[in-house]
């Protein structure tokens, strides 16, 4: 009997313990559930406020776009020089969208319209926290048209556009003539969209007449001018508006003249000059006679390399003898440029024959590239061996002439003369418009002369997108 007590005491002691270690592991198991599910709640807390302070600051970003759009002070004081270089604003909301939160927006430029936005969003919690949130943001507007977006430009006002046996290939722009518009002799002339070749996009206008020939053909949206308007041509009128030649400030004193900065460039020794890969010059400004000696003295297809940022010629222009030109930056000319107009070039007592080549490469941001000249300019039947590849702006205050082409002439910018005369025996030529080369061409840089307002794009672009917490 006692035994079976015993037996019993110690049986009832071990179902104690027992229960007593499941109780502990229970009351463990359920901390542990309610740790994590308070822990996950603070989670879900945190992100649905991480996530009102990132739209809270993004908001205020886009306030401040809005504000450079819409807000007349703003957008102002945005692109008006001289202040606009170094402008800056700021403004507070507070309880705008969300009880107990703010935003601070501040907007500081580097240039006349470009700038960067910074926008930081705070949002009162529980126990006199915040949450925070930054949103950074570059914006600029692009530099608008001096040209009606017209990378085929001829403004003299008794000057025509005449384009005979030729195939024209416009992206992303229009024809204008300050006067008459001419397309004949089996001439094919399209306005391409560039990002799709096979959709016509752009306008043909010309102030007086344009006509085109029946054995020719011209793809364009619109055609506006004083005997024809067809399609579109509400904005442009019938005929549309004169629009004089974007004049250039060749020579002048004034010290954002080209031949002022090429001057400048030349005092502070940064001019290079390569002759086949080798410094032969270090000069910016060159008369006739010594240009010309340095084409001589790369040899028959040798490379004559401009690495300056302009080369200013006092005088006449020829590229001849089988000669390459490489321009990374401007070639400004005081009289005409003939490149491969001749086939054979005789000088001391030697005679070399071939075809020539021209290219042109934009430098950067704010830095003119492209030929320009104060007469004519004349791409002739010995211009290219390969296709020309030319960035930047081809500009003539006289006439430019594109006859007998042997291979394609690409321009990315815009060719402008006071005339142009186009008889390419159909080889193609392919200008495709860029605003900000033309702009630099004819500014010689991004800022316009005597402190003018530029023509820019209504568009804010936003250049960059960045959080900060």
């Amino acid at each position: 009997m006692n035994f079976q007590f015993i037996s019993l005491f110690k049986e009832k002691g071990t179902v104690l313990i027992v229960s007593f270690l499941v109780l502990i592991v229970l009351l463990t198991l359920g901390g542990y559930f309610l740790t994590f599910a308070i822990t996950e709640s603070r989670i879900s807390r945190s992100q649905v406020t991480a996530t009102q302070t990132y739209f809270l600051a993004e908001a205020g970003a886009n306030e401040a776009i809005w504000k450079l759009k819409n807000d007349a002070e703003w957008k102002n004081n945005f692109e008006t020089p001289p202040g606009c270089s170094t402008w800056s604003a700021s403004f507070l909301k507070n309880d705008t969208l969300l009880p107990n939160s703010s935003y601070r927006v501040q907007i500081q430029n580097s240039d006349c319209a470009r700038g960067q936005i910074i926008a930081t969003s705070t949002i009162n919690i529980a126990n006199g926290k915040t949450a925070q949130r930054v949103v950074k943001t570059k914006v600029f507007k692009a530099i608008g048209s001096l040209t009606s977006d017209s990378p085929f430009f001829s403004g003299g006002t008794s000057e025509n556009i005449d384009i005979n046996a030729s195939v024209l290939n416009l992206y992303d722009g229009n024809i204008f003539s300050n006067n008459n518009a001419y397309i004949s002799q089996w001439s094919k002339v399209s306005l391409f969209d560039d990002l799709d070749t096979e959709k016509v996009e752009g306008k043909a206008l010309a102030n007086n007449n344009l006509s085109v020939s029946w054995n020719s053909s011209l793809n364009a949206t619109a055609t506006c001018a004083e005997n024809v308007c067809q399609g579109n041509c509400v904005e442009e009128g019938c005929p549309p508006s004169s629009i004089s030649m974007p004049m250039v400030d060749f020579d002048s004193q004034d010290p954002n003249s080209y031949k002022s900065k090429a001057s400048a460039a030349q005092d502070s020794g940064l001019c290079n000059i390569l002759c086949n890969g080798v410094p032969c010059a270090t000069k910016c400004i060159f008369t006739s006679s010594e240009f010309s000696d340095l084409l001589w003295q790369v040899g028959f297809n040798g490379i004559l390399t401009l690495n300056n940022k302009i080369t200013y010629v006092t005088g006449l222009v020829e590229l001849k003898g089988g000669r390459r030109l490489v321009i990374n930056g401007t070639l400004v000319a005081d009289r005409t440029v003939n490149i491969g107009e001749d086939n054979c070039w005789a000088n001391k007592g030697q005679k070399h024959c071939g075809f020539d080549q021209i290219t042109v490469s934009d430098p950067g941001v704010g830095i003119p590239s492209g030929i320009l000249t104060k007469a004519k300019m004349n791409f002739g039947p010995y211009s290219s061996s390969q296709d020309i590849e030319i960035t930047g702006l081809v500009y003539a205050n006289d006439e430019i002439r594109l006859v007998s082409l042997p291979r394609a002439f690409n321009l990315t910018g815009g060719l402008l003369g006071r005339k142009i005369s186009v008889t390419s025996a159909w080889s193609a030529v392919n200008i495709y418009l860029d605003n900000t080369l033309i702009v630099e061409g004819i500014w010689a840089g991004l800022r316009p002369p005597g402190g003018e307002k530029p023509p820019y794009s209504p568009i804010v672009t936003i250049e960059h997108w960045e959080e900060a917490y």
